[in-house]
């Protein structure tokens, strides 16, 4: 069965940005990582709004945008997140997104996957509906990086977290872009880089003040640091390799490249130099400011290129995402048109320092 899947949709939720030289000032950030991350400001949400309403609210302007493809249908529900949901165990936060969207004839369930997730999710979703097990998909990812248990400025090397939240709806019915082939790795040898060497816990809330250096620190000490870039490009290269084989592209194809938000250092480590490209072929000129918005960088940067209107119909465009296990998902779309959506969700209020 090869039933041809589209996206009919992309949103997102952002919440206003704090300056990161404010963060430096008030010693919070230290001004050599802000130096090298080159990321001016990062969203930051309140409690007004809850983790899991935000990506219901991104949810319902994913909706509201594929209508016209999909009506009031939706066969599954996929909602990935790398950080606390709002409740610590015995919960899931895609039921709760279905039930506050009004879905009643849908199959809801939360994905992990780290920073991942969000690109896993579009994955499997469209095997479940290229298998014909249905016709419309939504995929949600939602996080926001408080205290008292993550410090968004200082919770890893070369990446800081931004608040917000994003959906996707994917359709076998129509849409402004097709997924032409998808693809995913994992290398399960890099695995221990987020785990570390402490003992395994038994429940949650036994380590207060989650970070990710501590575990990082204790790993590339013992293997170093080109080992683990070096097993880190392999995986990527190899799944780039695959998903353009599949379609017969090389990367000169492709009009952007979209990639995950994050330092200016691990982007040219990580993406720019193994994929010999300029940023200027990505979105990091967008993703600076928002910084990494969990599992939902590359939903966000989809929604983000129709909003603005920076592909047009024929452009091809490469979605990259990695996250910690080692996993890699890798997509081709192509654009079939560019839909006229009135509100922009991927613009977001700057600190009085930051222009764009």
């Amino acid at each position: 069965m090869n039933i041809p899947v589209y996206i009919a949709s992309a949103a997102a939720w952002i919440p206003s940005a704090e300056s990161a030289a404010e963060a430096v000032a008030a010693g919070i950030y230290p001004a050599d990582d802000n130096a090298t991350n080159r990321i001016p400001c990062l969203p930051v949400a309140t409690d007004e709004v809850s983790v899991p309403d935000m990506g219901a609210i991104a949810g319902r302007k994913a909706l509201d945008r594929a209508a016209d493809v999909v009506g009031g249908r939706v066969d599954l529900i996929l909602h990935a997140s790398i950080y606390h949901q709002g409740r610590d165990h015995h919960w899931n936060s895609a039921p709760y997104i279905q039930r506050e969207l009004g879905i009643t004839d849908a199959f809801a369930l939360n994905l992990e996957g780290m920073s991942n997730g969000g690109m896993a999710a579009i994955d499997l979703a469209m095997a479940r509906l290229e298998a014909g097990r249905g016709t419309s998909a939504l995929v949600t990812t939602a996080d926001r990086f408080c205290p008292p248990g993550f410090d968004r400025w200082r919770g890893s090397y070369g990446i800081v977290f931004g608040d917000g939240a994003t959906a996707m709806v994917l359709s076998t019915t129509g849409g402004f872009a097709r997924i032409h082939a998808i693809t995913s790795a994992t290398d399960a040898s890099l695995e221990p880089l987020h785990r570390g060497t402490a003992p395994f816990t038994n429940a949650y809330g036994v380590v207060a003040d989650e970070n990710l250096r501590t575990p990082k620190k204790s790993y590339l000490e013992e293997v170093g640091t080109e080992s683990v870039l070096q097993r880190a490009e392999e995986t990527l290269m190899s799944a780039i390799s695959e998903v353009l084989g599949r379609t017969g592209n090389k990367l000169d194809d492709f009009a952007r490249i979209l990639l995950p938000n994050m330092g200016h250092g691990m982007m040219e480590a990580q993406f720019f130099k193994p994929l010999d490209i300029p940023a200027e072929r990505t979105l990091w000129n967008w993703g600076r400011y928002a910084g990494h918005l969990g599992a939902g960088d590359l939903t966000a940067a989809v929604a983000r290129l129709v909003e603005k209107k920076e592909v047009g119909p024929g452009d091809l465009v490469l979605l990259v995402g990695t996250g910690g296990g080692y996993s890699v998902t890798v997509a081709v779309l192509e654009i079939e048109s560019v839909p006229e959506w009135p509100e922009t969700t991927t613009d977001f209020a700057l600190p009085a320092d930051v222009t764009p």
